[in-house]
Order: C-alpha cells, then structure tokens, then sequence
C-alpha cells in the first residue's frame, strides 16, 4: 500500500531563473503503481517583484531622482545594483529622462555566461518650496538665458475671484 506523508527537501534554484520557471526534481514525486519508482517532482518559481529594481529578461531598471543644480551642472551618484552600489557619472546638461547603462549589473544568464545590463532613468525633480533668494537666483537665471518668467503672484482665492467674475 501506500502512506501519505510530507516532508522537506532541499532544492538549488539557479541564478537568473525567470517567473514562471519550472525545475525538475527526480524521484520526487508520487510514487509509482504496484510499487513502481517514484515519479518527478516539478516546481514553478514565481519571482518577488521588487521596490527598486524592475525585470525585463536579463536586464535590470530602475529610477533615480537628480536635483537641477545636478543635471545642469553634471554629478557623480552612487546608485544600487543587485550585488553593490557603483559610481554613475552624471554628464552637465542631463535631460529628465535619460538613459544610462551600466554594463554586466543585470541578472545572470541562466543558461550561458555573462550577465545582463542595468539601465538607469533619471528624472530631474523640480523644488516645491524656494526661499525668496533662490527665487531670485533663478529670476536672474531665467533673464540671463533670455526667458520670460510669469509668476503666479496670485493665492487660490484670488484666482477664483477671477475665475468666477471673468476678470
């Protein structure tokens, strides 16, 4: 006859396994008729999803934020990868929105050698609260490339009051 039973067994899931992946375990499953060898044990691996760090194959990407005075001016960042955190170069006149890759920082390839690449997003985050002097760097900023700046003076009852009277 045959006894149900449980009980734990080791496996090694190899570096760069995808979701949905799906491993052999021999002998590891029900066993066979009229006490025949037992059958395979099979597993499909569902992969965590990360804060940080998005998947697409063998590459990696992620976002990181830069202040202007950084993208205008360029910057050196430490930013994470899977195993340590490396040293970007951040050249002056960085746009939000580009693109860095950092070579051989992705996920191992499961069948073969080499690893994937890490691609890095900027995105320049504008200030939400200026001091009076940093607005006034930034007019004189604007003025100096020939830009027209129209602040809005303006608090949120007033602005109704003009809405509304059609001022």
């Amino acid at each position: 006859g045959q006894v149900k039973k449980q009980r734990k067994i080791h496996v090694k899931i190899p570096a760069g396994v995808d979701d949905g992946a799906q491993l052999r375990v021999s002998g590891e499953g029900e066993g066979g008729v009229r006490g025949g060898p037992s059958g395979d044990l099979y597993i499909v691996l569902r992969v965590k999803s990360h804060d940080f760090f998005e998947r697409e194959g063998d590459d990696i990407y992620c976002e990181v934020p830069l202040t202007f005075a950084q993208a205008a001016l360029g910057d050196e960042l430490e930013v994470p990868t899977l195993t340590e955190k490396v040293k970007l170069k951040i050249p002056a006149g960085t746009q939000t929105g580009t693109y860095f890759r950092l070579k051989g920082k992705g996920v191992p390839r499961l069948r073969g050698y080499g690893q994937g690449d890490q691609h890095v997003k900027v995105t320049v985050v504008t200030p939400t609260s200026l001091s009076e002097s940093q607005k006034e760097l930034l007019r004189e900023f604007a003025a100096s490339g020939g830009e027209a700046t129209h602040e809005q003076h303006q608090n949120i009852f007033e602005r109704m009051k003009k809405a509304i009277l059609g001022e």
